[in-house]
């Protein structure tokens, strides 16, 4: 089309487009600050021309080729998956720091100080086994430490029990968001099969998988339509026309499968639970090993090799450190501690077997759920050292040294990663982020072009009221 007509028609489209372009700036600008928006861009081309014969091309205006969502994939991968394993390591050293909390040591109510006063009671029974005083107080220091190591046991087992349903809670998130996304599958496919862009669609995509990897580490892919696939641990939990549930299987240290099938991942905020239960079970596993180890040598000592009675008893199903009680009989009768060498005659003035029992703070010994049989030498009153062994306090002190070393490999990884994660995140921003400055600057731009196209409408209307109504005969 030429003529007024044909300028009348390319101001209107220009008018039209403008608008559009100061729509977008506009949505732009709304959205500054909300989280997950990657800014639009209107991007402009010149319509198709209009030939003339013997002339050659005339223009006939502008048109909007696409409304562009402005995105680096490959940053926004990158960031998923960093910050896939930042959640990881967030969650194990919050767990670590909840078990560092329950050791609580070093300190004046933690275990290791109340072992210090049972040795030091049975050191001042050795000097004073005739004195009722001494062994009461060698009676209620022990219950104390037996108490202690019950509690520690108990928040251990809370701990985990905590973890786990931690773990049971995110993988019902998860399954939740793989629905989102299933359903954000189905109104992209819809609006891109009719040549539209869904533009804030896409931006709720990523928003949700990258919620989807914070909680354990996924792949994704994409097929024409945009349509997100995903993957855990290999397996395939969300397709194109297929969906798939994750769950927990039943007395494990939080496992997962799908669709029957054990997975492993290697990032999210479940996989730093799960290497946290790990560190909870290691734990778990010392502290029972101390307190069986511990119960059966002094027992050895104070029973003569089990001629006497032992003065803790433990249960039979392997957690010794919720089972460990000083022997009831002695709770009922103090008396019936061994102090003296001859355990069935008591001589005045003995506290040989006392001072054999507090030396027992400086035996090396096995640590184990099944130790290797103590050797107890009768005469001496004594338990042979163990070869590579150490004594109960060091065992105890290693253990808290392991744990707060994991603890700190923990934290520098929360802190290196958290930076890197910082990093992509300027990144993206920089790419997907919007500048209000610039979006002023852009809507100055438009309104002039608008104005512009507005005064040419103007114009060619002056023009063509001229023509129609002011020649002719």
């Amino acid at each position: 089309m030429s003529g007024l007509f044909g300028t009348l028609n390319n101001a209107t489209k220009g008018l039209n487009v403008q608008q559009s372009a100061l729509q977008t700036t506009s949505h732009n600008i709304s959205n500054a600050n909300t989280v997950g928006y990657s800014r639009q861009k209107v991007t402009m081309v010149a319509d198709n021309p209009y030939t003339l014969g013997g002339i050659g091309q005339l223009g006939t205006g502008v048109r909007i080729s696409s409304i562009d969502r402005i995105v680096d994939p490959y940053v926004n991968k990158q960031l998923r998956n960093e910050n896939s394993s930042l959640e990881m390591y967030n969650k194990k050293s919050e767990v670590l720091g909840q078990l560092e909390g329950i050791f609580n040591e070093p300190s004046t109510t933690g275990l290791n100080n109340n072992l210090s006063k049972v040795f030091s009671s049975w050191t001042y029974l050795g000097s004073n086994p005739e004195l009722a005083t001494a062994k009461t107080m060698v009676a209620q220091n022990s219950e104390t430490f037996t108490d202690t190591l019950h509690h520690m046991s108990s928040q251990i087992d809370s701990l985990h029990e905590g973890t786990v349903q931690d773990i049971e809670k995110n993988v019902l998130d998860f399954n939740a968001k793989v629905e989102q996304l299933d359903s954000l599958n189905k109104q992209i496919f819809n609006m891109t099969s009719q040549g539209q862009a869904p533009n804030d669609l896409l931006d709720q995509q990523d928003k949700i998988l990258s919620e989807l990897t914070g909680i354990a580490g996924v792949e994704a892919s994409y097929d024409k339509f945009n349509r997100v696939s995903v993957t855990v641990g290999g397996e395939s939990v969300l397709t194109e026309d297929s969906i798939s549930k994750m769950s927990v299987l039943p007395d494990t240290e939080g496992q997962l499968v799908v669709d029957g099938k054990d997975i492993e991942i290697t990032s999210g905020n479940i996989k730093g639970s799960q290497e946290a239960l790990t560190e909870i079970a290691i734990k778990k596993k010392d502290l029972n090993e101390i307190a069986f180890t511990f119960a059966t040598a002094m027992n050895e000592v104070h029973s003569d090799g089990g001629k006497g009675i032992p003065f803790f008893t433990l249960g039979t199903d392997g957690n010794y450190a919720a089972s460990i009680q000083v022997n009831e009989e002695i709770l009922d009768d103090v008396t019936k501690i061994n102090a003296g060498k001859n355990i069935e005659t008591v001589v005045g003035g003995d506290g040989t077997r006392a001072q054999a029992i507090a030396a027992l703070q400086n035996t090396k010994l096995e640590y184990s759920a099944n130790p290797a049989e103590m050797k107890y030498n009768e005469t001496t009153m004594t338990i042979e050292d163990h070869l590579g062994g150490s004594t109960v306090s060091g065992a105890y002190n290693d253990s808290v040294t392991q744990m707060g070393i994991v603890k700190q490999q923990s934290d520098n990884m929360v802190d290196s990663q958290g930076s890197l994660v910082s990093l992509l995140e300027a990144r993206r921003d920089s790419v997907s982020g919007v500048s209000i400055n610039e979006e002023v600057t852009n809507t100055i731009a438009y309104q002039s072009a608008f104005e512009a196209n507005s005064r040419i409408i103007s114009v060619v209307s002056e023009m063509l009221d001229t023509l129609i109504n002011r020649t002719g005969v």
